[in-house]
């Protein structure tokens, strides 16, 4: 039997959608029909972008109502509380699921990326006659599993963005500390995490520490972990290990290089390191995973 509406309410932060995860290449993208949901709210780390085609949505966001039109992009960090609350029409939906230090690594004007770790849930200004192609084109080659053409979604999902932060937004709903509300930190220890974000995307390649992340945004190591596993849903040296998993993924695909220096090149800092964590993380051994991938 669903939840009913007042214990959806009640419980708002202890549902957790699994899926909602991006994959080694920082990308999750599916397509499908929207349904509405009598639910809890969920919230995941990622960036979402949706895109609605021949329908229109209602999210709610901590209990305050957005509509979200068909034909437009709309954006925002999933750390703050949301789910459907109804679906007109019988369209479908591409939800682009992107992590949240990878958006970081792209270089967006300050004021956009203010916007989405303040919470805002941020809109195309207009239609744009190429998106609903390419967001399709999107879920279409993201199912094919290949990872040279998700690659190039993920830099073609960062053209996009750019081209949004160029081209200007409608803030749907001003965030008003939303994001920050679901860990309780105040407009300062959400900098914090934003520094903390671009610093292990900067140096991930070297031998950082907890200490190192720490220091480089003034604070004592074990307030910077409490911080940032409250807010990114994870420790900080995990998140560092999954950024170099990925950086090494990319590599054995996409390059010759030596295995050796591909571990070195990711920041392991041994080739015995990279191969027990690769292969407890991925069940392949380096080798073996470039051999399937490229085939």
């Amino acid at each position: 039997m669903a939840p009913s509406e007042e214990s959806a309410q009640n419980q708002y932060l202890e549902y957790s959608e699994p899926s909602l995860v991006p994959d080694r290449d920082n990308l999750f993208v599916q397509c499908h029909r929207p349904r509405k949901f009598v639910w809890p709210y969920h919230h995941h780390a990622s960036i979402e972008v949706n895109f609605l085609d021949g329908c229109e949505m209602d999210y709610a966001f901590t209990g305050t109502p957005v509509t979200v039109r068909p034909g437009r992009m709309t954006v925002f960090w999933g750390a703050a509380p949301h789910r459907v609350i109804d679906v007109r029409g019988s369209g479908q939906v591409v939800n682009v699921y992107v992590s949240f230090s990878q958006v970081l690594r792209w270089g967006l004007p300050t004021s956009f990326v203010d916007g989405l770790v303040g919470g805002d849930i941020m809109g195309a200004d207009r239609d744009s006659p190429t998106d609903g192609v390419m967001f399709q084109r999107w879920a279409d080659e993201y199912k094919e599993g290949r990872a040279a053409w998700r690659k190039l979604i993920i830099g073609e999902v960062e053209m996009r963005f750019r081209r949004l932060a160029l081209e200007g937004w409608t803030v749907l709903m001003k965030g008003h500390g939303e994001a920050r509300a679901v860990v309780g930190s105040s407009g300062a220890a959400m900098q914090h995490i934003e520094e903390m974000l671009r610093y292990i995307a900067d140096n991930y390649a070297s031998a950082i520490t907890v200490t190192d992340v720490a220091q480089h945004v003034g604070l004592s190591a074990n307030y910077a972990m409490t911080l940032f596993r409250r807010v990114i849903g994870m420790p900080i040296m995990e998140h560092v290990t999954r950024i170099r998993l990925s950086h090494a993924q990319m590599l054995l695909t996409n390059s010759d290089r030596k295995i050796l220096t591909i571990a070195m090149d990711s920041g392991f800092g041994s080739l015995s390191s990279f191969y027990e964590t690769f292969t407890s993380r991925t069940q392949k051994t380096p080798a073996a995973y470039r051999r399937e991938s490229r085939q």
